[in-house]
């Protein structure tokens, strides 16, 4: 019988669920801003799902989820499970071109959803289950190993095609193993979930809730326009435990939420997916000290996370680390010459872990260049994933940061990091957020910002702030400053929607 933290064996994702609702059955599973599911009734319901989705599509293939911000989409992506399949999480609000080259790429022939995705599935020309469809006639779970795909999830590529990443039971379990161990994770804990299931991210709080019978809230979108809201639902919900993009724990501080209202539960506060500006990072750390907070990084061809650092109290770095690996991973830094060791000296991260993605969908050549077999520098070998992000140690042994190696530039004779030229600006007491880019027409540095409501400069001013503090070759040539920077439905900033703007 699974209890909170001490289960390190697993068969696979579903079982683990089986198995917590047979040691919590009326504990609180799931809950959005509306239903409520016990372990028993989340279980039971995955159950009847799986089997009408048996009967439905006897055959191998992926199963398409339209997910929405709902306890149900829970309840579906087990039931994709307990059919012996991996699922593809959809947006539904996703332009139609797109998802339709996704699910050809999927080879998807089934479509889960709520009766609201009627219409879409019609388009799609899809057979669309629904959970008014539960079969009450059970059917025995489809047996699966650790090493099958759970999921097939979708990014966007660099060549503007989706790319799918394929991932394991065995990977999400090496994570949820280390890091449960690394943070001493129990079942105490309320998930306060800001990710949208769509998004890899997500997997980390909806595996967390089954693996150790923890209780995971799904936060209504529309709390995070309204900060206020956003916390009164936090205190509402008892939510001890948060894993959010900065930006989003940056929209409490920029708008004075903490003046009108407190968190009251709140334990933990973990990041990911971005760098968290310092100036409302430190806003966190002043007003509510106490509490736990935690740079994860990751990357979407990993189940989880591979780093963390964890801010000591009463400190703040000038320059926030990615820190340490979790226990199950281990990193190297690596250039044409070799590996790195020393200080502030720069090389690509590598991970070498059992929570490595399987490969990219149907792309052998990528998943080759990407995911291989490598000498490490104690002369073993081993398949490392190359993550294509650039950083360096500092004096204490944690990882920084520097760019990716495709926010490289080749500008006036020099190779530049677009990430320093942000990371400077952001220092900048004036500036709110900033996103740095290269203008390939123009052959430009341009720099994107918004300014603090009580600054009042423009573009020309802003660059004359920068002056001297970096070098002239790499000082921005043009600088915006905007009402507000465009993000994406995760949080973070679009930057193909800054870079759709250049002429």
């Amino acid at each position: 019988m699974l209890k909170g933290g001490e289960n390190n064996e697993m068969t696979n994702l579903l079982t683990e669920l089986q198995h917590t609702a047979e040691a919590y059955p009326d504990k609180l599973a799931v809950a959005d801003a509306l239903t409520r599911f016990s372990f028993r009734e989340l279980w039971e319901l995955a159950a009847r799902l799986g089997s009408a989705l048996l009967r439905l599509q006897p055959q191998a293939h992926p199963v398409g989820v339209l997910v929405a911000r709902s306890a149900y989409t829970v309840a579906e992506l087990f039931s994709v499970l307990y059919a012996g399949l991996p699922y593809v999480p959809l947006d539904p609000d996703m332009p139609l071109a797109k998802l339709q080259t996704i699910l050809a790429d999927a080879e998807i022939t089934v479509l889960m959803g709520s009766s609201s995705d009627a219409a879409l599935a019609q388009t799609l020309g899809l057979p669309l289950l629904t959970p008014d469809e539960a079969d009450a006639a059970l059917l025995p779970p489809k047996p699966v190993s650790p090493e099958q795909p759970f999921s097939l999830v979708y990014t966007s590529g660099s060549t503007g095609k989706p790319k799918g990443v394929v991932k394991s039971h065995a990977a999400m379990g090496s994570f949820l193993s280390a890091f449960i161990e690394t943070f001493s994770l129990t079942a105490d804990e309320v998930i306060g979930n800001q990710t949208p299931f769509f998004f890899d991210a997500a997997a980390k709080d909806l595996y967390l809730m089954s693996r150790l019978g923890c209780t995971l809230e799904i936060i209504p979108a529309e709390k995070f326009i309204f900060p206020v809201r956003l916390i009164e639902y936090l205190n509402e919900r008892k939510i001890t435990y948060i894993c959010w993009v900065p930006t989003a724990l940056a929209i409490v501080t920029q708008l004075g939420t903490f003046q009108q209202i407190m968190p009251q539960t709140l334990r933990r506060v973990f990041f990911v997916g971005e760098l968290f500006p310092i100036k409302q990072l430190r806003q966190w750390l002043q007003t509510l000290p106490d509490l736990q907070y935690v740079n994860l990084y990751g990357s979407t061809e990993l189940a989880g996370v591979c780093c963390y650092y964890e801010i000591p109290r009463g400190t703040l770095p000038e320059r926030l680390p990615m820190g340490r690996p979790l226990p199950n991973c281990r990193v190297f830094l690596a250039r044409d010459d070799g590996f790195v060791s020393l200080p502030d000296e720069e090389g690509e991260l590598w991970v070498q872990s059992e929570a490595l993605a399987l490969c990219y969908h149907r792309d052998p050549e990528k998943s080759a260049a990407v995911f291989s077999e490598q000498m490490l520098p104690d002369g073993s070998t081993a398949r490392v994933l190359k993550t294509g992000d650039l950083a360096r140690y500092d004096e204490l042994g944690n990882l920084l940061f520097c760019s990716r190696k495709d926010f490289q530039i080749k500008h006036m004779g020099r190779r530049i990091e677009l990430g320093e030229i942000e990371s400077v600006a952001d220092s900048l007491p004036e500036i709110e957020r900033c996103c740095c880019l290269y203008n390939e027409n123009k052959k430009r540095i341009e720099l994107f910002c918004t300014l603090r409501a009580d600054v009042s400069l423009d573009g020309r001013q802003v660059q004359g702030l920068l002056r001297g503090r970096l070098s002239d070759y790499m000082l921005p040539s043009k600088v915006w400053v905007m009402d507000a920077l465009p993000f994406n439905r995760n949080g973070k900033l679009d930057r193909q929607a800054l870079k759709a703007t250049m002429k």
